[in-house]
């Protein structure tokens, strides 16, 4: 499974085009949450109403990914991602134009993220199942780490200059800056040009897809086990570095310290890719589980000492091990799905890596009043040694194994 260089899917035009458009819209993305997050702050001082904006687009986004998942496998998937990214375009282009013309209500932008979420439902499994129709077996590793490493360096520069924008000109002028990514985004894919491909077990209607897509991936085994532990592993993540290490900081080592310390893992991902580039993964599912459970040590710092230059190294391991997480997925599901089920197959492990994060966030304040804010992290952590421990044994993930085999028709 070795590439034949870092930089080499570049040299496919397909994939050069796509890599440009997603990676011009991830420099947008990067910069809407902190904007938005101001944008409805300046409505309406209220968390609350933060909340349900925020929630205006988890929710769609969640329910509706399987159906996402059948509807990106039944189409073209260019054609979706450009017609998404036209639609996530005009959405914060009215977004961006009410704020900025002070006419802005919290019921408006509650309803434009319930656009937005529902988009991202169908755009988040046709992008997962782009690199495999458009690289050769090769290639398709050293793209996996490409595009992890563009999206961890934007990670870092996007909040930044978001940051800088809602400080100077406006929350409304980064949210137009953002619609204009989309749509530049979408020019760029305009230029992928593939065949428009045949779909034999195309069903009768989308929800006929889903069921196939939903049979194939029972019959494989391994699908539900890892999203099983994803489901664990993000829940805790997100309650516990996302809710309680932001406070735990903020009676620590303050704004800034917490931020620079968050940096530090999307400098894992970045610099764990040209090691991860040199490596040939054998058991995939294994090091995918266990990566998992790096997340652990920013949890324990947080549990234990939290100091701004230990708790940066700490996010820099789990950050190395969240690239060996997507890495090792990306590679498993290219090698052992067949291409006009990926889509299906990256919905349903959107699913369940989505769906409990909210109640992670939700469970783990009521968890610290109760039990105390570092017992619940220390508690976290140790689950998530646990989980990544037990996951790892499991048959279906221990036993899997990559050969550079094609994908058997289901």
């Amino acid at each position: 499974m070795r590439s034949r260089g870092h930089l080499s899917p570049l040299r496919v035009a397909n994939f050069r085009w796509f890599f440009l458009g997603e990676t011009i819209n991830s420099a947008g993305s990067s910069m809407s949450g902190i904007a938005l997050a101001f944008a409805v702050l300046a409505i309406s001082d209220s968390v609350s109403a933060l909340g349900w904006v925020v929630a205006a687009w988890t929710v769609p986004m969640v329910a509706l990914m399987l159906l996402g998942g059948a509807i990106a496998d039944r189409l073209p998937r260019a054609l979706v991602l450009r017609g998404c990214n036209l639609v996530q375009g005009i959405v914060q282009a009215c977004t961006a134009a009410l704020v900025l013309t002070g006419t802005a209500e919290i019921w408006h932008l509650v309803v434009l993220q319930l656009v937005s979420g529902t988009v991202f439902a169908v755009s988040y499994p046709a992008f997962h199942g782009m690199v495999p129709v458009l690289l050769p077996k090769e290639e398709r590793k050293a793209a996996f780490l490409l595009m992890g490493q563009a999206e961890s360096g934007l990670s870092i520069i996007g909040p930044a200059l978001s940051g800088v924008l809602v400080a100077t000109v406006g929350p409304g002028w980064a949210l137009a800056a953002d619609a204009a990514t989309y749509v530049v985004a979408a020019g760029f894919l305009s230029a992928v040009r593939l065949p428009l491909g045949a779909r034999p077990d195309r069903q009768q209607s989308v929800l006929g897809d889903f069921a196939a897509g939903w049979s194939y991936v029972r019959s494989l085994g391994w699908v539900i086990p890892v999203a099983s532990c994803s489901l664990v592993f993000n829940a805790l993540i997100s309650g516990s570095l996302g809710v309680l290490g932001p406070s735990i900081a903020n009676d620590t080592i303050g704004g800034d310290g917490w931020g620079f310390a968050r940096a530090g893992q999307a400098v894992g991902v970045f610099v764990s890719a040209f090691f991860l580039a040199r490596l040939t993964m054998r058991r995939s599912l294994r090091a995918c589980v266990l990566g998992f459970t790096a997340s652990a040590v920013p949890m324990l710092l947080l549990g234990t000492w939290v100091n701004t230059v230990a708790l940066a190294v700490g996010f820099l391991i789990a950050g190395a091990g969240l690239a060996v997480v997507n890495l090792s997925w990306s590679l498993t599901v290219q090698e052992k799905v067949p291409e006009h089920m990926l889509s299906r197959v990256m919905a349903i492990d959107g699913f369940f890596s989505f769906v409990a994060m909210p109640i992670g966030q939700l469970v783990v304040g009521p968890l610290a009043i109760a039990f105390g804010t570092r017992d619940v992290m220390l508690g976290s952590a140790v689950l998530c040694v646990v989980v990544g421990a037990i996951g790892a044994t499991r048959p279906a993930i221990r036993n899997l194994e990559l050969d550079g085999s094609s994908p058997d028709p289901p």
